[in-house]
């Protein structure tokens, strides 16, 4: 009963259907032949027929059908049964004249019977094709299955991720209303934060949003940065040409922004300067950034992690049609993005 109350797998339904087949043929030659031989003649059928079934599912058609040698595959195939045939009759004869029929002279084997045995191979064959299209068709069913799994529980997260999110949105408008009432600035930056979340929330997972809700997330980002600022910020961002309607993917602009933070602002000076332009003549968009550099900030590999990042999903995202290059001029980097649109 409890075989039957667990899933039963490939292997073991194979070893279950040769143990059926090997009893079968094992009694049926019974009524004619002592049990011994009876034995032994099925194990070479039950052999020879593996060979068969196995070798062309798991060899020749992976190896040569499968990768559209067919002729090659049509001849390998009529030589292997050829073989298997004469092997098969071969240490048939032996076995039986040396263990069975001792004393017996050998009988010529016959080429009707050769034939015969070419024949019921044939038939193995065209059951291998059959067990391979079976065999094909439950690691399908696995693949869908495990897929299926997959998405259920994608869908279960993404549903956690939004309550979540969700709730800490409600959460800060009520923060908002409070510091409206006792701090208006405080309520606007509470305001920007927000945008900033749901930017993550509802256009990250996007393959492309409007430009405008970009250019909005990265003017959100530069107002909270502004807040580890000793001194003001100089801030000049530029846009040239009808940007209404153009896509870009998400967070597209943000690595060139977030390096100037991280590399490019000395808090002990007042003159940081951070200034965005932005191009487009409908067939193509360019974005430069441009900051300020000191002699007094320590030694590092400009640009860390982000931009390199960005290069190589540029790559994915675009193959060759875009440009990235950076360049540090005395006290000024600048990095300059060109993408179709």
């Amino acid at each position: 009963m409890n075989l039957f109350r667990k899933n039963i797998t490939e292997v073991q339904l194979q070893w279950i259907v040769w143990l059926f087949v090997s009893t079968v043929m094992f009694f049926v030659m019974l009524g004619h032949d002592p049990w011994l031989e009876a034995l032994v003649n099925t194990f070479f059928y039950i052999l020879f027929y593996a060979l068969i079934i196995y070798g062309n599912a798991w060899l020749l058609i992976p190896r040569l059908y499968l990768r559209n040698k067919k002729l090659l595959y049509a001849i390998t195939v009529v030589a292997a049964l050829v073989l298997c045939t004469w092997l098969r009759l071969v240490i048939q004869n032996y076995v039986y004249y040396t263990y069975f029929a001792v004393g017996t002279k050998p009988m010529p084997t016959t080429f009707k019977t050769y034939v015969s045995v070419f024949f019921s191979h044939l038939l193995i064959y065209i059951f291998s094709i059959a067990f391979r299209l079976s065999m094909d068709y439950f690691r399908i069913q696995r693949q869908q299955q495990a897929l299926q799994k997959r998405t259920a529980e994608a869908e279960l997260n993404l549903l956690k991720a939004q309550v979540q999110p969700h709730f800490l949105f409600n959460t800060l408008n009520n923060i908002y209303f409070v510091a409206q009432r006792e701090s208006p600035a405080t309520a606007s930056l509470l305001e920007r934060l927000s945008n900033i979340m749901r930017y993550f929330v509802d256009e990250g997972p996007r393959p492309s949003i409007p430009l405008l809700r970009e250019i909005a997330f990265v003017q959100d980002y530069i107002e909270l940065e502004k807040l580890r600022m000793r001194h003001p910020l100089q801030v000049q961002f530029n846009i040239h040409g009808n940007i209404e309607g153009i896509q870009v993917p998400p967070m597209l602009m943000i690595p060139l922004v977030e390096n100037v933070f991280k590399h490019g602002i000395n808090k002990r000076r007042d003159d940081n300067l951070i200034a965005i332009d932005i191009t487009t003549d409908r067939q193509q968009l360019a974005i430069t950034v441009v900051n300020s550099l000191y002699d007094e900030l320590p030694e590092t590999k400009y640009g860390g992690n982000g931009l390199p990042n960005l290069t190589h999903r540029l790559q994915l995202l675009y193959g060759k049609q875009f440009t990235f290059t950076t360049d540090k001029k005395e006290n000024q980097f600048t990095a300059q993005l060109t993408i179709p649109v």
